[in-house]
């Protein structure tokens, strides 16, 4: 799937499967630990990408976005990660010319993400 789609609101925001097929892999607790993982380093991730961007290093803005890529898709952050994607590219590509309108989607999907995967632990899923 293209990730500009994820800037125009043509992917879903979540995948409530992606938490199912994780649980059935390595048990509630496993999936509760990559939650808590996730949430944790979450925003270390984010604040890491956008200093890397004041200080105009590429490297650093893909390596978070790399790893915040990574985890958004394995617990079904599905419009996070394709934001990460997005970013990542760019970054490799070396212009962060649109890196500042990715992080400020990022910035908005961090709550939405955080809510979704507390309720997800609130029922059970996790």
């Amino acid at each position: 799937m293209d990730p500009t789609l994820a800037a125009h609101g043509a992917v879903p925001d979540t995948d409530p499967e992606a938490l199912t097929r994780l649980r059935h892999f390595g048990g509630s607790r496993l999936l509760g630990d990559m939650i808590a993982l996730f949430l944790e380093s979450m925003p270390r991730r984010l604040a890491a990408a956008r200093g890397g961007l004041s200080r105009g290093e590429s490297k650093v803005v893909e390596h978070e976005l790399h790893a915040l890529k990574s985890s958004a898709a394995q617990l079904g952050a599905v419009r996070m990660h394709h934001l990460s994607l997005e970013g990542e590219q760019l970054a490799r590509a070396g212009t962060l010319d649109d890196a500042a309108r990715i992080l400020d989607a990022l910035d908005a999907e961090q709550p939405r993400v955080e809510r979704w995967l507390a309720a997800a632990t609130t029922a059970g899923d996790a």
